[in-house]
């Protein structure tokens, strides 16, 4: 057998095993298209909004902007809350203020009121000259505490210059209808309890009586008569005044 065969016969051919690789399954294939499917999805609306005007980082600045003016805003209102506060809380005061002057200036009012009557009074006796030494100064009719309840009060004087002490007693007759008659009623008649009105004075003396009105009787004025005791045998003269019914508030 010749050389070269012999060679050949000795030398083996390697034996080569080629492997195939499986494709990829349907579930990867879907994943992969749903994932481009969104970044084409994304872009194309990216792409619309910046077509429409719109663009993200924009509309990011945009929402920073708006951020920063809400929280000043937000500041200006705390800041407002506090100065409307403060401007009640000072409104208030004022109030109180204006309540308390108000109150102090009607108690004033009243007060200067009160010494303007007193200044009438002390006129009326010293300016009025009459020729009498005697005069019924003042006659009021107020509420009592009950009902018909009321209190008469009449003020005597005598002028400033006189030099000595009067005294005497003062009569209340209260003439009205009694069932639409004509009636007079005396002070027993009124309150059986009223001391008879005595008077001692140099300048003047307030005198009270309180009375009550019988029932159906209707008063229409009240007859004053004043009685000085005679001096040293002069008779003295009887002062004699009728005033209407009126009531005053008390």
């Amino acid at each position: 057998m010749p050389n070269g065969t012999l060679i050949r016969m000795a030398v083996k051919r390697p034996s080569i095993s080629v492997r195939r690789q499986p494709f990829p399954g349907p579930v990867v294939w879907l994943g992969v298209v749903v994932l481009i499917a969104g970044v084409v999805g994304y872009l194309m609306y990216d792409l619309g909004l910046s077509k429409a005007g719109f663009r993200s980082s924009a509309a990011a600045a945009e929402i920073e902007q708006l951020e920063a003016q809400n929280e000043q805003l937000a500041r200006t209102n705390k800041s407002l809350s506090e100065q409307v506060a403060v401007l009640e809380t000072a409104a208030k005061i004022d109030r109180e203020a204006y309540r308390q002057v108000d109150a102090q200036l009607a108690e004033l009012q009243s007060k200067i009121l009160a010494q303007q009557e007193d200044l009438e009074f002390y006129r009326g006796i010293v300016g009025e000259d009459d020729g009498s030494e005697l005069r019924i100064q003042s006659f009021q009719v107020l509420p009592g505490m009950g009902e018909r309840e009321y209190e008469l009060r009449l003020v005597l004087a005598q002028a400033l210059r006189a030099d000595r002490e009067i005294s005497g007693q003062v009569e209340l007759q209260l003439e009205g209808l009694q069932r639409s008659e004509p009636h007079i009623l005396d002070m027993d008649a009124l309150n059986p309890q009223q001391q008879a009105l005595s008077y001692r004075f140099r300048y003047f003396q307030d005198l009270k009586a309180d009375i009550v009105l019988p029932a159906a009787f209707e008063p229409r004025r009240v007859r004053v008569l004043v009685r000085p005791r005679s001096r040293s045998g002069k008779s003295a003269k009887t002062v004699e005044e009728f005033f209407a019914w009126q009531p005053e508030n008390g």
